[in-house]
């Protein structure tokens, strides 16, 4: 599960960024925790940060992030002062350790996301703000290994009402290399890339959303 998402050094901003942009909408801006990841996530702002791009994990503030993930999302432009308390907020610490875990495991915050809800998360502040990182990350795979049941592939082909017959004809891989698939879910990640590809050009999803990490 050692898959980092990105160079260590920047990992210390890059949760403080996360942190604060959660801390800002909540408090200052009276978003709702759920609702400013999701807008993270639409807005495509989580996928240059789970990359590493320098500019969001390092280059941005908290509440620079999350005025353009809602600007992006909804056409309006935050206009609260960007102000933060010494004492770290429950959302703060969401952020920070989302940002930990994602780091520490590749996984996309879109799967992430998928698994565990921010309202969930939150729950865990009480037992788990105080320790140490790594503790966080077992709880999280404890519940991911406990409710990833479907592949990735198959959540995907079930989210658009298509049967593994229709995606074998509209994409030209065999049914059987479907079921296959879906049955022993890492398989996907040592299939050739153009199955994949045009599994994911029907699926209407990247390449890397198909694949179990």
């Amino acid at each position: 599960m050692e898959m980092n998402a990105y160079y260590e050094g920047y990992l210390d901003n890059a949760q403080d960024t996360l942190g604060n942009m959660m801390d800002y909408a909540v408090h200052s801006c009276g978003i709702a925790a759920e609702k400013i990841f999701e807008m993270f996530l639409i807005s495509g702002a989580a996928k240059q940060f789970e990359r590493g791009n320098p500019r969001y994990i390092a280059g941005m503030s908290g509440a620079e992030l999350a005025s353009e993930a809602v600007l992006k999302v909804t056409g309006k432009q935050l206009e609260e002062p960007e102000e933060y308390d010494m004492t770290k907020s429950p959302e703060y610490w969401c952020g920070w350790i989302l940002a930990y875990y994602q780091w520490r495991t590749g996984r996309s915050f879109q799967k992430i996301h998928q698994v565990v809800s921010i309202d969930e998360i939150l729950c865990m502040y009480p037992t788990h703000h105080e320790a140490d990182e790594e503790r966080f990350v077992e709880t999280m795979e404890y519940i991911y290994q406990k409710r990833h049941t479907k592949s990735y592939l198959q959540q995907m082909r079930e989210n658009i009402g298509m049967g593994t017959d229709e995606l074998s004809e509209q994409t030209g891989v065999p049914k059987q290399v479907i079921e296959g698939l879906e049955m022993d879910f890492t398989k996907i990640n040592a299939t050739d890339t153009i199955t994949v590809f045009h599994l994911s050009r029907v699926l209407g999803c990247s390449m890397e959303m198909l694949m179990e990490i």
